[in-house]
Order: C-alpha cells, then sequence, then structure tokens
C-alpha cells in the first residue's frame, strides 16, 4: 500500500517518538562498519540486534560486505524483544532514504513497513527470515523447510521406536513456522505413526523463557522422548532445564540450533544429538551485497530495468545448512577456539 507524502511523514514522526519512548532494555542498537567517507549507506535491522548469535557471525558479513563494496553499513533495532520498537526503527530508518535495507522478518507485522520502505524508494530485501506476503526485492538466506528436516532426522535416528516430542521457537515468525511444518511433516513420511508433537511452545527467542518451558514440558508429560528448538536460545534454554531437573545426556534426545562455543559442547557431552547450523555470515553479506547489485548492475529483464519492473537480483537466495552432531564436533569446536 503506497502511502501519501504526508501521511508518510507523519507515520515517521510518530515511529521516531514510539522508538524514542521504548524501554532502556530496548533502545536501539547502532554499529556502523565501512569507510567514514562512503557515499550510500545500507541498514541491517532486527529485533534483539545485539544477540551474541548476531555479533558472532552476521556481523562478520555486514563488515565484509561494506569492506568489499566501500560503503558504509549501519545496524539498528532494538536489543531487546520488542516488534513495537523493532517496526517504528524500520519506518525511522527508511525515512532517512538509504540506499537500502534488510530487514530480519521476525514476525508478519513487518510486512507493512517492508511495503511502505518500498513505496518510498528504498531497495528493501529479509535476511534470516522472510516476510513472503511482502513486497522485499529478495530473502537471504536459510530454507527452514529443510532446517526442520534435519531436525526431524536426527529425532528418528536417535530415536528409533518414536515417542512424544516437543518444539519450541519464536511461534509467529514465518522461518520458525515453516521449521516446524517440515519437521512434522518429515516425521509422518518417515516414521508413520510413531511420534506425537504433544506441545509447540513460544520462547520468544529468550533462554529462560526456553528453560521454563522445558521444565513445564517436563513436569507435564513425564515420557517426553524428544525436544526440537528452532531458535538460538531454544538450545541452551531446554539443557539448562534437562541439567536442573535431573535429567542425564540422553535421557531426552534434544535438536537445535547453532550458538555459542560453549553450546557445541553439548553435543560432545550428550545433552544435545544434533545442532543446525545456518551459513549465517553469507546472510547479511549477501543481503548488502544484493542490495548493491540492485542499484548498480544495470542489468534488465527483457528489456526492463528496476525502475521499470525489472528483476536484477534473485527474490530468493539459499545460504545452505550443515548438521553437527558427535562425528564432527571436535572439529567445530576446535574450529571456533582459534
Amino acid at each position: 500500500m503506497t502511502m501519501k507524502p504526508s501521511l508518510f511523514a507523519k507515520a515517521c514522526l510518530a515511529a521516531s517518538l514510539a522508538l524514542a519512548a521504548a524501554t532502556a532494555s530496548a533502545r536501539a542498537q547502532e554499529s556502523e562498519y565501512g569507510p567514514a567517507d562512503a557515499t550510500e549507506t545500507y541498514y541491517w535491522v532486527s529485533n534483539m540486534s545485539n544477540l551474541p548469535l548476531f555479533v558472532a557471525y552476521d556481523y562478520k558479513g555486514l563488515k565484509a560486505a561494506a569492506d568489499e563494496l566501500g560503503v558504509k553499513v549501519r545496524v539498528a533495532g532494538p536489543t531487546a524483544f520488542d516488534l513495537a520498537a523493532f517496526i517504528a526503527t524500520v519506518d525511522q530508518v527508511c525515512a532517512q532514504s538509504p540506499a537500502g535495507v534488510s530487514v530480519v522478518g521476525w514476525d508478519p507485522s513487518l510486512t507493512e513497513p517492508v511495503n511502505n520502505c518500498l513505496a518510498n524508494g528504498v531497495p528493501t530485501v529479509t535476511d534470516d527470515a522472510d516476510l513472503p506476503d511482502s513486497d522485499r526485492l529478495s530473502f537471504i538466506g536459510t530454507d527452514w523447510g529443510a532446517i526442520g528436516v534435519a531436525q526431524a532426522k536426527a529425532m528418528i535416528e536417535n530415536l528409533p521406536d518414536g515417542g512424544k516430542v516437543a518444539l519450541l521457537s519464536i511461534i509467529n515468525a514465518d522461518n520458525m513456522i515453516a521449521a516446524r511444518k517440515g519437521f512434522k511433516a518429515y516425521l509422518d513420511a518417515k516414521a508413520p505413526g510413531k511420534f506425537e508433537v504433544v506441545a509447540e511452545e513460544d520462547d520468544a527467542a529468550d533462554s529462560a523463557q526456553a528453560a521454563a518451558k522445558t521444565a513445564a514440558l517436563l513436569a507435564a508429560y513425564p515420557d517426553l522422548a524428544g525436544i526440537a528448538g528452532f531458535d538460538a536460545e531454544s538450545g541452551a534454554g531446554i539443557v539448562s532445564a534437562l541439567r536442573e531437573g535431573g535429567k542425564q545426556p540422553g535421557d531426552i534426545v534434544v535438536t537445535a540450533m547453532e550458538q555459542s562455543v560453549d553450546f557445541y559442547n553439548t553435543v560432545k557431552e550428550g545433552y544435545v544429538q544434533a545442532i543446525i547450523v545456518q551459513n549465517r555470515e553469507l546472510f547479511t553479506y549477501y543481503a548488502i551485497k544484493m542490495l548493491y547489485d540492485y542499484n548498480h548492475n544495470g542489468l534488465k529483464t527483457v528489456g526492463l530495468s528496476a525502475a521499470d519492473g525489472g528483476r536484477p537480483i534473485p527474490p530468493r537466495v539459499d545460504t545452505g545448512l550443515l548438521v553437527v552432531n558427535q562425528e564432527n564436533v571436535d572439529k567445530i569446536v576446535a574450529a571456533l577456539s582459534k
């Protein structure tokens, strides 16, 4: 939906006020990479923008792209889980008319702000989590259906007789929805009747909430056989609850997503049977490069430029995944510890 300039200006003012009113824990993160004299500025905007996982991997991709292209790249967004502040940040950033914006699509409510960016001439892509109903130019990230399949494969390998399993994730995020669907579809296809998904819980990408949800699941389902965690904080919370609940390694099969070096050691200990690793540095690296190419490569689709409706960049880039288990965890830990 296209907004009239006057309405857009009012919306931007409202967004700025909303952002200013955000709590101290949710104030916008602002970091930047690239030369000081750069003539173009690109933004990467996310909820929980200083999440350790982002700092360890996603920021490296931003820096690499900024240095290679000679542009300025800024990180923005609330440092807490705060959708209102996130939306306000997207609106505020787009009001500055940067050369491009990449948004991590945590929630469908970001669809309208992304569309507003594009309607006002700001090239916008999504990375890590998509907004498929938006007009975004491209999505750069993992096939989350494949992540669900990878976790389901590991669950079957470690629970050949099946059992009750529970899922933890950011419940409304498009990528998590796709992962849960992929997980359940694979179980139904490859182990029909053996597994029962007894709960799908929202941990809001918070390890403390993941731990609390896991403890509640253990109490509600004494015969729970497996837990799959789909956001970066799920696994840490799950393992914490298992330790505090007196569970031994292997009592409950756990599959999860990547996090810190310490978390990879949970595979060595036997608390986690498989960690699915995304090629995260590629998310942000190619997100900025896609935006830069959109602005500069001059390629056309049947003679149409980007301004005329052509497609100078692909609508989707799959960055792949890696499964960490007992076979390769030592190599991973050694590489990350250097």
